[in-house]
């Protein structure tokens, strides 16, 4: 039997954009987001919106103003300094 999927994985989707994104340094507008999508990719401009939410929810990207509309501009998120673990639980292990 045959398993239909009405949406496909945008986990890829998520990547292509997150790539998009880190090559302007001010960012990229949802039409343009959508426009790449639409010639670049397999993916419907329409799911650019879902794929630009969950990498905000995910902590990737940041986007102004916060509702995701014609006139939001996403921009990669600031990245977290990362954490070394402290000698003394080096040492536990």
């Amino acid at each position: 039997m045959l398993d239909l999927v009405f949406e496909p994985d945008t986990a890829p989707l998520r990547r292509i954009l997150h790539d998009f994104i880190s090559e302007a340094p001010d960012g990229r507008t949802i039409p343009e987001l959508k426009r790449y999508a639409l010639l670049e990719t397999v993916y419907r401009p329409a799911q650019v919106i879902e794929a630009v939410r969950q990498l905000r929810e995910a902590g990737a990207v940041t986007t102004e103003p916060r509702a995701i509309n014609a006139k939001t501009r996403v921009n990669l998120a600031a990245t977290p300094p990362t954490t070394r673990p402290s000698a003394e639980q080096g040492a536990l292990w």
